[in-house]
């Protein structure tokens, strides 16, 4: 089949215009090259980062003599960057909390038991396996997303958390609309609320009102606390890194493998140009061919505009690596994985993926494999 220009990509990193909510200027550029120009020439960093500093002063005698600043960690590079540069650049005890994801990979877990022997104070969350199967089983086949679970427990059990713990402030790594392209509305906001994670990171989910079919004491860690339960308690205030300092992922790595004991892959992982990312989950495989299958780019293509911005990499160099790499179905030994994951038959599997793959973008060739019909340009 003959390529069509289906995607309007961006002109300078190659981003589509499919990403969910993904704008563009005259000019052809997406919103997040857009920002990246502007962090570049507008953004006065030093007056950000001393917000940040008044901020932990503030929470410093708020919390004084105990944990003052939760950080959600899932075992990767930029968890154990911000929980280093907090502690030693800026004094702060912070309390790294880690949501368990699904099908663990190894060096996943082996980079949680680094960092913690590097003095970093840390707590495991492990929410309820047998729904949390159930939900993403559900998420998988009725909204075409994979590990939904994980997702929602991200925001609902590291808000919990702060609660619990009694640390209102909470530092998370990106904000993924501005820094890949999408709503313009927290570029320039150091936190965000309980509608936002739900409209931005959960893909419009609320799971207050849309996981009823549980029970309560089930989907503790699956949902916000409601008012009731906030009475007399010190709400989180969500902050993400970014907002403070230029937001660089290799930066990131290198700091974390100097300093917190991070180990990357021998090889790069499947789906990905990269060997230190996603090393968390098996499952986060399956949900990048699900973006790619839904939006026509995946791992790859994100990786190398984040490359692009930095200037690690050309257009023209990122083309020809998506053009092959972008992609790629996850392997017949993860497959077998995510079959026990979500208790189904091949057939019944390969039929979501049918369900979920965009018609407009991609038709199945003579080998029964999803091919696009658009060209990388």
């Amino acid at each position: 089949m003959e390529k069509k220009n289906i995607l309007k990509f961006c002109k300078k990193c190659l981003m589509p215009h499919t990403r969910p909510r993904q704008t563009f200027n005259k000019e052809g550029v997406c919103g997040a090259c857009e920002w990246n120009d502007l962090k570049l020439s507008s953004v006065d960093w030093n007056k950000r980062w001393e917000e940040l500093i008044k901020i932990c002063e503030r929470h410093k005698k708020r919390n004084k003599g105990r944990h003052n600043v939760l950080v959600p960690y899932s075992g990767g590079k930029d968890g154990a960057y911000i929980t280093y540069m907090l502690k030693h650049k800026l004094g702060m005890n912070p309390l790294c909390v880690t949501i368990r994801p699904p099908l663990e990979e190894e060096i996943g877990i082996q980079n949680i038991q680094n960092f913690i022997a590097k003095g970093y104070e840390h707590v495991m969350i492990t929410t309820n396996r047998e729904v949390e199967k159930k939900i993403d089983k559900i998420h998988f086949i009725d909204r075409g997303i994979p590990m939904h679970a994980f997702m929602i427990a991200v925001q609902t059990a590291i808000y919990r958390a702060s609660i619990i713990f009694d640390i209102p402030f909470v530092m998370y790594a990106e904000e993924g609309d501005a820094e890949y392209g999408g709503s313009t509305k927290l570029r320039n906001s150091p936190t965000y609320n309980k509608s936002d994670g739900i409209n931005f990171y959960l893909s419009g989910f609320d799971p207050n009102k849309e996981l009823s079919n549980f029970s309560k004491e089930e989907t503790y860690w699956f949902t916000y606390p409601d008012e009731q339960e906030l009475e007399n308690k010190t709400k989180p205030e969500l902050h993400h890194w970014s907002y403070f300092k230029n937001f660089v992922n290799y930066d990131h790595y290198l700091i974390a493998k100097e300093h917190c004991g991070l180990n990357e892959k021998k090889e790069r992982s499947p789906g990905s140009i990269e060997n230190f990312s996603t090393t968390d989950t098996y499952l986060v495989r399956l949900y990048y061919y699900f973006m790619y299958l839904k939006f026509g780019f995946g791992r790859v293509l994100s990786e190398c505009t984040n490359d692009i911005r930095r200037g690690a990499m050309t257009r023209n160099q990122a083309i020809n690596i998506s053009r092959k790499l972008d992609g790629e179905k996850p392997g017949d030994d993860h497959i077998k994985m995510y079959l026990d994951y979500y208790s189904m038959d091949l057939e019944s599997f390969n039929d979501v993926i049918d369900k979920w793959a965009n018609k407009d973008l991609f038709y199945k060739n003579n080998e029964g494999i999803w091919t696009p019909k658009f060209e990388l340009n």
